[in-house]
């Protein structure tokens, strides 16, 4: 016996009714798990007066884009209480390059971890878990966290110098607030810089055009002055040299974090990231060992 049109169109109909069924019911999940989540962050912030953390995290939304990473670690040294903040972006999936820090203690792991053979650190970052340091290992931070994007971890922020007579738990619920409300304004620095280069390059070249390496130069030079970075800028005796052979030559020999363009001046100069005078020494050396010659310079041109 057939299926009449009706029961077809009953059927379909139900079929339709189920799914916008299954559609209200994962809104409605969803809308709770935002609630509990807000309630969370309402919970930590009423326990340990946190309100003024929010505040302040909340006030790098009015720095420039450029500037949010290196501020960043100068406001989690204050709301964290701590002078020892480092700030690392992930270069790849092993390992991050350090953006910023307020000491040389921050400093210590170096310029550049493989984050992903830091064991017990990793393990719990990965999980989307504050990381404490509970054995006082010196090879690692008191703490640590990640700021994630699509699951991957993009920064990862770290601590030390915090007083051991200080609560563990009040600094880890003092730290789940940050993590929240620093998610996107981390985020959107950090893809910026990631985007910034390719969109300004001149054209057939990976060379900044003047008007964006300007801006890179000052931001970096500015937070070098108040002890959150180190860096160096080191300018090309261009000869008969093109910027595209230049920049052809050498692509190879400059990291990911450097960033090449060009100044008012119509010079060719890399401005090396976390790299001090010494460290600037040997780039030159290798870069002569290319076949050009080069000028170090200790200030903005």
């Amino acid at each position: 016996m057939g299926v009449s049109s009706e029961e077809v169109q009953m059927m379909d109909g139900n079929k339709v009714q189920l799914t916008i069924d299954k559609l209200k019911a994962e809104i409605e999940r969803q809308r709770n798990l935002l609630e509990e989540k807000e309630q969370e962050i309402e919970e930590l912030k009423k326990r340990d007066g946190l309100d003024c953390v929010y505040d302040i995290i909340a006030s790098l939304e009015s720095y420039s884009t450029e500037e949010v990473l290196f501020y960043a670690a100068q406001i989690l040294s204050e709301v964290m209480d701590t002078g020892d903040v480092a700030i690392y972006t992930v270069a790849n999936k092993e390992y991050a390059r350090l953006f910023s820090a307020t000491s040389a203690e921050a400093r210590k792991l170096g310029n550049s971890i493989k984050y992903v053979d830091m064991d017990d650190m990793y393990t719990e970052l990965k999980n989307s878990r504050i990381y404490v340091n509970k054995t006082m290992d010196a090879q690692y931070p008191l703490m640590a966290s990640a700021v994630y994007a699509e699951e991957e971890i993009r920064v990862i922020l770290m601590f030390w110098g915090i007083s051991p007579e200080r609560q563990i738990q009040a600094a880890v619920n003092r730290l789940k607030v940050i993590e929240t409300v620093l998610q996107n304004a981390i985020l959107r620095a950090s893809r910026y810089m990631s985007s910034f280069r390719r969109k300004r390059y001149l054209e057939g070249t990976n060379v900044l055009n003047k008007e964006a390496f300007k801006v890179i130069v000052k931001t970096f030079f500015e937070a070098k002055a108040k002890g959150m970075t180190e860096c160096a800028l080191v300018e090309f005796v261009m000869g008969y040299h093109s910027y595209e052979a230049i920049s052809i030559q050498i692509a190879s020999s400059i990291r990911q974090t450097d960033y090449m363009g060009v100044m008012e001046d119509g010079k060719l100069y890399i401005l090396l990231s976390n790299t001090d005078l010494k460290n600037a020494e040997v780039v030159q050396k290798r870069l002569k060992g290319l076949g050009f010659e080069s000028l170090l310079r200790e200030t903005v041109v």
